[in-house]
């Protein structure tokens, strides 16, 4: 059975490890080669001049007991010095050194000259003597044990075993380093697994490497955004399944009771009742739509300068008619300009406006302050205002208060849920308090935008 190569190479801790500390050690090696190559080229000249100087004496009394002796007798006078040294000692003529491939040109003719030279490649000393022909060689230097039998020399050993602690050494760093990523991205790619199947409470531990920390708190940060908006979405079609059942269950008794009618009339009042349910129903679809639309961020806003008075004069003059001529409308508003998007900001208005027309029992102020830090729209009632326990409650979607239901204005409880998303487009906030008409006040803030707070400056 051929092993599976895919299963082999499945990222672990264990492959991520050799991996990189393979790829690491052989830059290390490299590293180590080239930098041993680059010394040993640069103090090339160098270990020659020592090689030279550390075997000079050495040199000089040899030559000296040859030159004691007739030509003719120096092999005999070398061979018996020979045994007194722990290297070769012999002698040459000047016509062999073109056969010695270890030396170059130079080497060869510094020799003639009398110049002692010492030769790295076959660590051997060459010294021509006196005016002679002769040339006197002392080496190769190195020294190997007589009892030695292994296959490795003793530098050969203590290389090894140098090379073998680095190794160990280097992995160990290397595993320690990778151990706290590697367990930072099986946490990530667990809690991606079970974000993937649907379990969106799942979240990523902290990272514990500042490599990872970024990337685990993203995808919590997503995971948090996408859970609110799956809730949010959950309770929207719930409230829509919940405020489609009245006007659904109306048109299959409307249907019904035209069916049983006995009149023409009967059945026309039955047709104009279904007709109204229908209304009712795309208003609601069409609501709920919007509102979606809003919620997913999918609008983009048109920043305006606009002259703030004109600007909700006109908007509280198109409300007039829709609170009645007995309630009485107030405007207070600075001469100054701000920016903001216009056709989201009279919907949020207007809401707030109809809001408090609903509730209202003879007037409605509406007030805007602009500060250093931004814009406040204010609509004050003296209405029965809003309980403590449902002043955030009450700009959920299609949450309306209790004496709310009973009043026949085709409300689906979406209006001040649209306050609070198109603050929100803003970066702003919309809340709700008492009033100093008696009723309830709410306010919209939208922070200063960009260009406002560089003109401000």
């Amino acid at each position: 059975m051929k092993p599976d190569l895919r299963a082999m190479l499945r990222p672990s801790l264990a492959t991520l490890f050799f991996r990189y500390y393979l790829s690491a050690l052989i830059a290390l090696v490299l590293i180590v080669s080239v930098v041993g190559v680059i010394v040993d080229h640069t103090y090339n000249g160098v270990d020659e001049e020592n090689g030279r100087n550390f075997m000079r004496g050495t040199v000089i009394l040899v030559e000296q007991e040859l030159q004691r002796h007739p030509e003719t007798e120096w092999n005999d006078v070398l061979a018996k010095m020979a045994q007194t040294f722990s290297y070769k000692v012999a002698l040459t003529d000047l016509s062999n050194l073109s056969n010695m491939p270890t030396l170059d040109d130079t080497e060869r003719q510094d020799i003639t000259r009398g110049i002692n030279r010492f030769d790295e490649d076959s660590l051997t000393v060459f010294s021509r003597v006196g005016d002679s022909t002769h040339v006197l060689m002392l080496g190769p230097l190195s020294f190997t044990p007589s009892d030695s039998d292994s296959l490795l020399a003793e530098g050969t050993h203590a290389k090894a075993l140098w090379w073998m602690l680095t190794g160990l050494g280097f992995g160990l760093l290397v595993f320690l380093a990778i151990r706290p990523l590697w367990n930072d991205l099986v946490a990530i790619r667990d809690t991606a697994g079970q974000l993937a199947s649907g379990d969106l409470t799942a979240r990523a531990p902290k990272a514990k490497s500042w490599l990872l920390l970024p990337l685990s708190q993203g995808l919590n940060g997503m995971a948090d955004r996408l859970q609110i908006q799956m809730t949010a979405h959950q309770a929207l079609s719930h409230a829509v399944a919940h405020e489609l059942r009245m006007p659904i269950a109306r048109l299959r008794f409307g249907l019904t009771m035209m069916a049983e009618a006995e009149s023409e009339e009967d059945r026309q009042k039955f047709r104009n009742s279904m007709e109204r349910d229908m209304h009712e129903l795309d208003g609601l679809v069409n609501a709920s739509m919007s509102y979606a639309q809003l919620d997913q961020g999918d609008v983009v806003l048109q920043w305006e300068t606009t002259e703030l008075p004109e600007w909700f004069g006109e908007l509280l003059e198109l409300v007039r008619p829709l609170a009645g001529s007995d309630i009485r409308l107030g405007l207070s508003c600075p001469h100054t300009d701000a920016e903001f998007d216009r056709k989201l900001m009279y919907v949020a208005t207007r809401n707030l406006l109809v809001n408090a027309a609903r509730f209202a029992s003879t007037s409605i102020r509406l007030k805007v302050e602009k500060h250093d830090n931004g814009l406040d729209i204010i609509v004050d009632d003296d209405g029965p205002g809003v309980p403590i326990a449902e002043r955030d409650r009450i700009f959920e979607p299609f949450h309306r208060l209790g004496h709310s239901r009973d009043l026949p204005d085709g409300s689906f409880g979406l209006g001040l849920s649209f306050v609070r998303l198109i603050a929100k487009l803003h970066g702003g906030s919309a809340h709700v308090t008492d009033s100093p008409e008696g009723g309830a006040r709410f306010v919209i803030h939208i922070p200063a935008h960009e260009d406002e707070q560089e003109e401000n400056e």
